[in-house]
């Protein structure tokens, strides 16, 4: 029996793009994700599971013949980040097997609408309400990158992100990350919180405070100057 397959292999040799995939797919979406840094791990891994739903093709080298080889040997939907300069290249992306082409530089949030309109990704209603709330998305993807978050902990932080200067409560984060209401005394979250709130002081100082409200819950507020400078 085929390994199950992750639901989005990310094809790129940068490294800051691919981890702000993963966080698109992992975190956000809480959709599996593997990385690969070029065309021969790629095909290692195709040939490994069945084929995955989204693959996404960032900066490798020979693109368009790998893209050529995947769109021939696989169903899943190809997304190309292109990096060129004139619209020939992405023309030819299209040309190599591409089922859809994003210039680089465009936020997590439009490349999650695109797939939400051709892959019914974040069709939920959660979904919708997270997609209608545009702000703090590439923000949330710098934090995960320069605060070395674990996977639990970046969950979390992103959900507190997205309702910056709000008060959260741990029903709120339970129902989010388990499916589930808050265990009363279940101390989990304030575990998660205290680690959050020591690496987001360690990397911005005082220009990110995550406080604990009592009774009702945890607070992270970041100014929007901050906010534009991290995305910038």
């Amino acid at each position: 029996m085929a390994a199950k397959p992750p639901y989005a292999l990310i094809v790129d040799t940068d490294a800051g793009s691919a981890l702000a995939l993963m966080h698109l797919f992992q975190v956000i979406c809480q959709k599996s994700s593997e990385v690969c840094t070029d065309a021969v791990l790629a095909r290692e891994v195709l040939q490994k599971h069945s084929a995955p739903t989204v693959v996404v093709v960032g900066r490798m080298h020979q693109r368009d013949a790998f893209l050529r080889d995947i769109s021939a040997e696989s169903n899943a939907f190809i997304l190309v980040i292109d990096r060129g300069s004139s619209a020939e290249e992405a023309e030819d992306a299209f040309l190599a097997g591409a089922d859809d082409v994003v210039p680089y530089g465009h936020s997590l949030r439009a490349i999650a609408l695109r797939l939400r309109a051709r892959l019914g990704l974040l069709n939920s209603v959660e979904g919708k309400i997270l997609l209608e709330g545009g702000a703090n998305w590439d923000a949330s993807a710098y934090i995960l990158d320069h605060a070395d978050f674990t996977a639990a902990e970046a969950q979390i932080a992103h959900i507190l992100i997205s309702h910056n200067g709000e008060i959260v409560s741990r029903d709120k984060l339970s129902f989010a990350i388990d499916q589930r209401p808050w265990d009363y005394g279940d101390r989990k979250f304030d575990v998660h919180v205290a680690k959050i709130r020591k690496k987001l002081t360690h990397v911005f100082g005082e220009d990110a405070s995550l406080s604990t409200v009592r009774s009702e819950g945890y607070q992270l507020q970041i100014d929007q100057a901050t906010i534009d400078r991290l995305v910038r």
